[in-house]
């Protein structure tokens, strides 16, 4: 069971993050990948060319309110999990109290794997780009980590755990997308993005109730919670009371093909800047405002009634509380094809920036707030940012985000052009304190954005410094 845990807590935690566009790229106006987070801002450079597969990169890891040093410690030469013994009751105390209700944990992630933007005329500019993308998200209430910390009470005593809100889902999709952004006049500028979306696999697990009375000798479990997935290839074995007992997938790519059928989607970005004074800038913008509707569909439904017994309430560190809800889950739920298609949200954002420039802006503080709707559940961030930008071949950046930065982390961003080549590394949660071995432990999220594109025909102030690299 600890193994189970601790696996499940850290694939969450350490995931890749798609799309995962970092708050400190806003305010680096030499970098086009800002135009993905507000399509109103339009690229200094009159044409940019992505770079199969390495122009955009990135990897974020959230785990909400938790650190790895909230779940792991280093203890007696060894790291150990919050489920092992030697965490002691004061310990699994302070995890317990620091959990909410519901804790999510999420993850995104985007490769790009082309594109493209140029200008039109003297006031447009339009832009290309496909992108692979993936994104995980799970809701954790905390009775479930009750159960985990503290195990079942003796054979006199009974504990209720309400597990209603337990609930995850996983995309994977093909984002194309087309941006135009039109400069008005000197003041306003404003922009939109179209995205076709081209799923590739789904799954969903939510449950309309779900509780375990838990004693020392045996625990009842009671519920009902649905299973959907999306995923072209895929069939599910059942054993012979009709219970799923499995699953198979192709296991070549011309059977993946062959099974496929198109689940198509299509979201939308909107923004826009305003520049009241030539050094001071606000701006804002909505992005993947959207939804997927998928094909290949295997539902499941589970009516769950059902009575575990033999725990061994002597050694509560080694009851397997994950092996004994999975083979609920397993005795419960029933296939169902009724239903040939369903329809998920996309995971959207909005952004709300201010940015003001000074010494001839070679320099300037920026704030972002980002609020993330992510299974129907808001989450915020608010970012502030010194950029420094002297010469037009060199920039760089410092942030700190409040929310999840908790003290522990800065952010950070670099970028070096050297035409055509355009190399750039960003961060938002760089990690201050590390254990021994290395470990972030102290770290709520961790995030890198990095990549290489090629620009040209890239813009500079007349009053830039004409400061350039001797190479």
């Amino acid at each position: 069971m600890k193994r189970i845990y601790t696996i499940l807590i850290l694939a969450l935690m350490f995931g890749l993050y798609v799309s995962a566009e970092t708050n400190t790229l806003y305010f680096m106006n030499y970098l086009p990948h800002k135009l993905y987070m507000n399509p109103a801002f339009q690229n200094t450079c009159e044409t940019f060319v992505e770079l199969p597969a390495i122009s955009n990169i990135g990897v974020d890891a959230s785990a909400g309110v938790l650190s790895i040093n909230d779940i792991i410690k280093y203890k007696d030469g060894q790291m150990v999990s919050f489920l092992h013994p030697s965490f002691n009751s004061s310990e699994r105390d302070a995890l317990y109290n620091k959990l909410r209700k519901k804790n999510m944990i999420h993850e995104e992630m985007s490769v790009s794997l082309f594109g493209f933007g140029f200008r039109v005329k003297k006031k447009g500019y339009l832009t290309i780009n496909m992108s692979l993308r993936q994104d995980v998200t799970a809701i954790i209430p905390k009775d479930l980590f009750s159960l985990a910390l503290y195990g079942t009470p003796d054979s006199s005593n009974v504990n209720s755990y309400n597990l209603k809100d337990t609930r995850a889902s996983a995309n994977a999709y093909l984002d194309l997308s087309g941006g135009y952004s039109h400069k008005i006049n000197d003041k306003w500028s404003v922009g939109g993005r179209l995205h076709l979306l081209l799923g590739l696999a789904n799954a969903e697990a939510s449950f309309s109730s779900l509780s375990i009375d838990a004693e020392g000798k045996q625990w009842h479990a009671s519920g009902k919670g649905v299973v959907k997935t999306s995923m072209p290839g895929m069939t599910v074995k059942l054993d012979s009371a009709g219970r799923i007992d499995g699953f198979n997938f192709p296991s070549q790519f011309n059977e993946y093909i062959k099974s496929y059928k198109p689940s198509m989607g299509a979201a939308i970005d909107v923004g826009a800047v305003f520049k009241p004074l030539k050094c001071l800038s606000l701006s804002f913008s909505i992005k993947d405002a959207g939804f997927m509707v998928w094909q290949n569909v295997n539902r499941a439904n589970g009516n769950i009634d059902y009575t575990f017994k033999g725990i061994d309430v002597k050694v509560k560190e080694n009851v397997n509380y994950g092996d004994s809800i999975l083979k609920v889950l397993k005795e419960s739920y029933r296939l169902d094809n009724s239903n040939n298609t369903y329809v998920t949200a996309m995971n959207a954002k909005f952004y709300v920036g201010l940015e003001y420039s000074f010494l001839k802006d070679m320099m300037s503080v920026g704030i972002l707030s980002k609020t993330a709707l992510d299974a129907c559940k808001l989450s915020e961030e608010l970012t502030i940012s010194y950029n420094l930008r002297p010469c037009y071949w060199f920039s760089m950046s410092a942030s700190y985000s409040f929310i999840s930065g908790g003290f522990s982390t800065i952010g950070a961003g670099l970028n070096l052009r050297l035409p055509p080549f355009n190399f750039y590394v960003v961060t938002d949660y760089m990690p201050l304190y590390y254990s021994n071995e290395g470990i972030p432990y102290r770290s709520q999220r961790l995030n890198v954005q990095a990549g290489i594109l090629l620009t040209f025909g890239c813009s500079r102030n007349k009053t830039e410094p004409m400061f350039t690299p001797s190479f």
